[in-house]
């Protein structure tokens, strides 16, 4: 880029405006030396001006001696007697002219030595005015490179800026992702409750009931030997009470099947869920499936590099720690390995346990064991035993 007259009168007005930068651009462009030559011409000029002093002086004296000379003259008919004090004084005269002479010639030397370090002079400022053009001409160039340079980190700014928002978007929809998930396992939290509930009801009719049926016997057995119509009657209600036990029973037992239908859905979308927050893709859920036994969810898909995974799940309400190394045992035996295989579920295999309430040793034992270990809340154990259908590894 050209440096331009603007620019030089901008820097000229800068330097007009800041006294000590003209100093500092000074001393850097000319030199101490240059800095200090208003000083010598001073000196120099302070020395002419003496000499002209002395030259005024030596005038007043010549006018004086030529005075002295032309009253000499007409006194020298009459002071005859006087010619050997004047000749003594031209004699003085011309020792003093030939002193002036001598001070006259160093004036000329030195005006000589004057002209000559001016003419120095002239040439070391044309010189570094020369490289003031060229340092100007680099602080242009450089201070475009600047100015391109703030335009990469603006637009790297720009991209930056472009991708927190992204990152804010995502984390956006991650935490409502978050609450939905939260608001779905309260749902199912309370639903258990309910359903426990109504399990703790039915059990308190079943003792009820129970304790009725404790109190017909000891009725029955009282009775039984002086009526025999009361017998019939006991034994007619006997046999309605048995009725309504056993619907009772089947009632308890399809309760009990729909908590299990229930912990299962949420085993299956949890452990799911946890699993693909790890990278894991997941293809197809199974629940209850026939394998040596009823296993309850297997999910299959494919692991954070894309290979294919059968991941075995068990579901306990309450899990204790011979139940985790029950389900290891288990899940590693050739037997249940090949009844896997047998009902199309290819290995390698990642066990988990999906649980209502854990103790303290059960958490242990799947920590130890690599067991993966979930909870409404989330995962409380990293699945790491995988079981390639021959070893665990």
């Amino acid at each position: 880029m050209p440096f331009t007259v603007e620019d030089l009168e901008d820097l000229l007005a800068i330097l007009q405006q800041r006294p000590e930068w003209r100093a500092r651009v000074l001393e850097a462009l000319l030199g101490q030396e240059f800095l200090t030559l208003p000083q010598q011409i001073q000196k120099l000029v302070e020395a002419q001006q003496r000499t002209d002093e002395q030259l005024a002086s030596l005038v007043a004296e010549v006018r004086a001696l030529a005075e002295a000379q032309k009253r000499t003259d007409e006194r020298l008919d009459r002071l005859a007697a006087k010619v050997e004090e004047l000749a003594e004084a031209q004699r003085r005269t011309d020792e003093r002219l030939d002193r002036l002479s001598e001070e006259v010639r160093a004036l000329a030397e030195a005006q000589r030595r004057t002209q000559e370090e001016f003419e120095a002079f002239r040439q070391s400022t044309e010189q570094n005015f020369a490289r003031v053009w060229q340092a100007i001409g680099e602080l242009a160039e450089a201070q475009r490179r600047t100015e391109q340079r703030v335009e990469e980190l603006a637009e790297a700014q720009r991209r930056t800026e472009q991708r927190v928002e992204e990152l804010a978007e995502a984390q956006r929809r991650t935490e409502q992702r978050v609450e939905e998930l939260a608001e779905a396992q309260r749902r199912t939290e309370q639903r258990v409750e309910e359903l426990a509930e109504a399990q703790r009801r039915t059990e308190q009719r079943v003792e009820e009931l129970a304790e009725a049926q404790r109190r017909t016997d000891e009725t029955f057995a009282a009775y039984r030997e002086h009526t025999d119509a009361r017998l019939d009657r006991l034994e007619q209600g006997q046999q309605r009470l048995e009725v309504a036990f056993d619907r009772l029973q089947q009632e308890v037992r399809n309760l009990t099947n729909t908590i299990g239908m229930t912990v299962e859905d949420e085993a299956e979308e949890m452990v799911g869920w946890v699993l693909e927050q790890r990278g894991y893709t997941i293809r197809q859920a199974i629940q209850s499936a026939i394998v040596d036994g009823e296993v309850d969810v297997i999910l299959l898909g494919e692991d954070p590099e894309g290979k294919a995974i059968t991941i075995v799940v068990e579901v306990k309400h309450r899990l204790s720690a011979k139940e985790v190394q029950r389900w290891a045992q288990r899940v590693q035996s050739e037997g249940y390995q090949r009844h896997l295989q047998e009902a199309g579920f290819r290995p390698p295999y990642l066990p988990y346990l999906f649980a209502m309430r854990v103790d303290d040793p059960a958490l242990d034992a799947a920590r130890r064991l690599g067991i993966g270990l979930v909870k409404p809340k989330g995962e409380l154990v990293q699945g790491t035993l995988i079981v390639s259908g021959g070893a665990a590894r």
